[in-house]
């Protein structure tokens, strides 16, 4: 049987609750369909007023399907965010900035935390433009975790690679026009949205490359 998604999960407790949508996105202070534009995941500050509103919710049971819908007395610290599955969110956007610079001198006072739908994130970052659409849109969050290149790349998957020249998030790929000559690898870095060309970057302008792991759309109230 396929598991349920949050949304889905949601919608179990407002039924067992006796709680009508209207009622539960008036509580929250949302629009009205806000539930119908639930994706993969829960935005913290939002996940945090729902505990407030409803304390009896089991919120790893929300998130990640574990354990029972409702909190029994005396449990200690059910419900609390696991943490694995927390991590810090990064003040640069993917095609801004550098990712390296933040990702080994930031400071956690200088982040705050967001939970990722997946454990083992190293980082969190958000994405600008909509080169990645339609799987990324502006705004959204990406989970990202650093992987060893020179052993094995995954190619054509969706990758952060951060560069000397600031952060992209694309699909890369081998490229095939590389010599002997060339003093420099090269790999390609392509866009979902093709209004947008593939661009060339050598390797020797790569400071590391981050898979995606997990993502949320800001859009959906955080």
């Amino acid at each position: 049987m396929e598991e349920k998604t949050v949304k889905q999960r949601l919608l179990d407790y407002l039924k067992h609750k006796r709680i009508t949508q209207k009622e539960f996105t008036e509580a929250l202070g949302v629009s009205p369909t806000y539930i119908g534009a639930m994706r993969k995941g829960m935005p913290p500050v939002k996940m945090k007023r729902i505990s407030e509103l409803y304390p009896d919710l089991n919120r790893d049971w929300l998130l990640y399907g574990d354990g029972e819908m409702l909190l029994t007395p005396g449990d200690e610290g059910a419900g609390r965010l696991k943490s694995e599955y927390e991590t810090l969110l990064l003040p640069v956007d993917a095609c801004a900035g550098g990712l390296q610079m933040w990702s080994q001198g930031v400071a956690e006072r200088d982040c705050r935390k967001v939970v990722s739908p997946v454990s083992g994130a190293d980082f969190a970052i958000p994405i600008k433009g909509d080169s990645m659409e339609p799987r990324f849109h502006e705004g959204s969050i990406l989970f990202i975790k650093k992987i060893n290149e020179k052993a094995f790349i995954p190619w054509g998957s969706p990758m952060v690679i951060d560069t000397e020249n600031g952060v992209l998030v694309k699909n890369i790929y081998p490229d095939d026009k590389s010599s002997p000559e060339d003093e420099d690898g090269y790999v390609i870095a392509k866009s979902l949205n093709p209004q947008y060309p593939p661009i060339r970057i050598p390797t020797s302008s790569i400071y590391g490359i981050y898979r995606v792991i997990g993502s949320f759309d800001t859009f959906m109230g955080s």
